[in-house]
Order: structure tokens, then sequence, then C-alpha cells
């Protein structure tokens, strides 16, 4: 299994105390047992295809620094310019599972905060920009060489060149610089402003982590609590006592509001519930399709049974949490199943693994509830079978 190697003998505890989120690290070979699976022919086939999230950065195309958008064709990649170009593919191990291998070295962090793997290929001197970034994100290098210049100034909007199509800092002073070579893995927090340049052909997998604005989050709470709380509930008053003018708003009223929204916006059980039904949620551009046929208990039971292996479905993401009175939540794309504690087995394998043993599973799915779930995943297209031919 493919491992990070941290420098001088630092932990994943003390990186987590010391580094994340607080300040930039440069690994060096720190990545050497992984052998990247992509060349940079099949990087741009996956860019011409139609799901797939891909962009161009042209830094003396039309305009400067222009802008490209997927899906691409054969001739718009024939009319490149030699270098200073950079072709970048989002979500690419969700179409390549030995690339979401990678993730692997990663998961000292929580699966729910991870985003994607990008992976991105530039001609010499192709770059986006110096930009800072909202996320955190390990950027590693897999072929060729990449030069680095990061800053820790605090920079806004304020300070970004006008009437371009990408986020690029005008004055952008480095504090630091390095170059990596292939294996080596730079670390930076959300906010520190970085500017990778190619020193030749290369390729770099960014593992990035999500990171959603408060904005969003409350929207996202706001239509969860929508659809939880009753539309019979009015506002009632208390023993309405005679006041002096009716046109106040006397504090008892607004007591009484607060008090009553915060029995939802306060509640921890649906917090709970709604946290992890958001962090599992699935891309739009990523959608999941259930399967043409449903499969009853009994006939997943038999499928199991045959030796059809179960996995999950490579877009889809899995989150659990132990909730109160012996309940288990699983989180599943949105979606949240309340289970027994007895099951939390199931549910910490379905979460741990990408994949699993027919054998194992014949021993789960004697409890009809496991089946019951099972069930309910493969019908959603959370799960699929891979049959071996």
């Amino acid at each position: 299994m493919v491992q990070l190697q941290f420098p001088d003998q630092l932990t994943s505890e003390e990186f987590l105390a010391s580094y994340w989120q607080q300040q930039p690290l440069l690994m060096r070979n720190a990545i050497h047992n992984f052998p990247f699976p992509l060349s940079s022919e099949e990087l741009a086939g996956l860019a011409c295809e139609e799901e797939v999230e891909s962009r161009l950065v042209i830094e003396h195309g039309k305009t400067p620094w222009e802008l490209k958008h997927g899906p691409f064709s054969e001739q718009i990649f024939a009319a490149l310019p030699e270098d200073h170009w950079t072709l970048l593919v989002q979500d690419v191990d969700k179409y390549i599972p030995e690339v979401a291998e990678l993730g692997a070295a990663f998961r000292f962090i929580p699966d729910w905060r991870a985003d994607d793997i990008m992976i991105s290929y530039a001609e010499d001197g192709g770059s986006v920009g110096p930009h800072t970034d909202t996320y955190d994100v390990f950027l590693v290098q897999a072929e060729g060489k990449r030069r680095w210049q990061i800053s820790t100034a605090d920079f806004t909007d304020a300070e970004l060149m006008k009437d371009l199509s990408v986020r690029v800092l005008k004055d952008f002073k480095p504090q630091q610089e390095w170059t990596l070579e292939p294996g080596d893995v730079l670390y930076l927090p959300p906010g520190v402003a970085h500017w990778g340049i190619a020193d030749g052909p290369c390729m770099t997998y960014s593992m990035g982590y999500r990171a959603p604005s408060t904005q969003e989050m409350v929207d996202d709470f706001s239509q969860f609590l929508m659809e939880q709380i009753p539309d019979h509930l009015h506002y009632l008053d208390p023993p309405l006592a005679l006041q002096r003018n009716p046109a106040e708003i006397l504090p008892a009223a607004t007591e009484l509001i607060a008090d009553k929204l915060n029995q939802w916006l306060g509640n921890p059980k649906l917090q709970q519930e709604w946290f992890g039904c958001f962090v599992t949620q699935v891309k739009e551009h990523l959608p999941i399709d259930p399967p043409e046929e449903t499969l009853s208990e009994q006939a997943l039971k038999e499928q199991i049974g045959m030796g059809h292996q179960l996995v999950r479905h490579p877009f889809a993401r899995f989150a659990f949490t132990k909730a109160s009175q012996g309940t288990v939540l699983l989180f599943s794309c949105g979606e949240c199943f309340s289970l027994r504690e007895q099951q939390l087995s199931l549910v910490e394998t379905l979460c741990e693994e990408q994949h699993w043993d027919p054998a194992a599973l014949g021993k789960i799915i004697g409890d009809s509830s496991n089946l019951k779930l099972l069930a309910q995943l493969y019908n959603r297209g959370y799960l699929e079978f891979i049959r071996d031919e």
C-alpha cells in the first residue's frame, strides 16, 4: 500500500498538530512506491470525454491567461503552442481506480474532508499563475519538474488582476521557492499564495480537501430543515398582554421566536444528520444512476453466493457516526440510514473498503438487516457488482 513518508521522523499526529491548516511543508521523496499510472496522452484522452470536468490555461493565448473548458478535441490539443500551457483534469480518481489508490497515503485526514485528485499536465513554462485557494492541498509531483513559489502574505480579491478568466495575483512576491521532482510532495494550507511553473514537461497530482463556505453550509442546512419542519406549525402567542404602543415589538416576542427557531436550528440530532448528508453529497457532474434492474434481497444474496464481487461505485461517498440510544447513522451520497448498533461492523466495513470479499459478505448477510441495507444501497446504484468473465 502506498504511504506518505514525512521528513525527519515527523509523525502524522505531529503534522496535524503543527502544520495542517497552519503552515506549508515540503516533503522530499515522500511518495516513492507509487507507479503514477497515467500518461499525458491518457490524461488528454480523459479531457476529451463529455462527462469529465477539465480546463486548459494558456498563458499567452487570445487573451492573457486564456481559459478554455472541456471537453476538448484532438484538434484543440494539436493547435496548442509549444509551451506555457497547462491542462487540468478534475476527479481523476473517480474514473481511474489506479489513481484513486494514491488516496490511501493521506487517510490520516478524515475521509469526509477529501474532495478529489486533480491531475495537471504542463509543457515548459506552463502555469495557472500565482493564486490562492480556500482548501488544503497536497501537491504530489508525478513526472518532470515543477518550480513552486509561495507567499504567506495576506491577499484579497482586490489584488487580483482585472478582466481575466482565471484568478491571478498581480503583485505576487515569493517568500520561498522549491523545485519538486517525482515523489516530492508540497503541502499548502488554505490562503497560502502559490505559483507552480513547469520546468520542462511535467505532471502533478493534487490531493484536494473540501472546505465548504459558511454561506454554503447555512444554505444547505436551511434546505434540509425545510424538509424536516412540519408545515402545520405556526407562530402562537403566549398569553397576550395589552401593551402601551401596538407598533412596538416587545422583547418577549423576539425571545419567543428565537426559542422556537432554536428548537430546529440548534437541534444536535438534526445537525448531526444534516452534516453527514452534506459531506457525502455527490458532485452534480458525477451522477450515480440506479441499476437497470433492481434486485430483491434474496436475489442479491444469491449473487453474492455465486461469488460476484460487490464494490462501491467510484463516485459514491460513505461516512458514519455513532448516534445516541444504540443507533449508528450511515451516510451515503447525501442520504442517511439509521441502523442498529449491532450493524456497526458492517458500516465500518462499507466505509473503510472499496470492495468486499464475497465469502466475508456471505457471513454478514446472514443478518436480515444487513442484507436489507446492502439491497437498498445496490438499488440506488451506490454499490455494484463486478463479475469475473
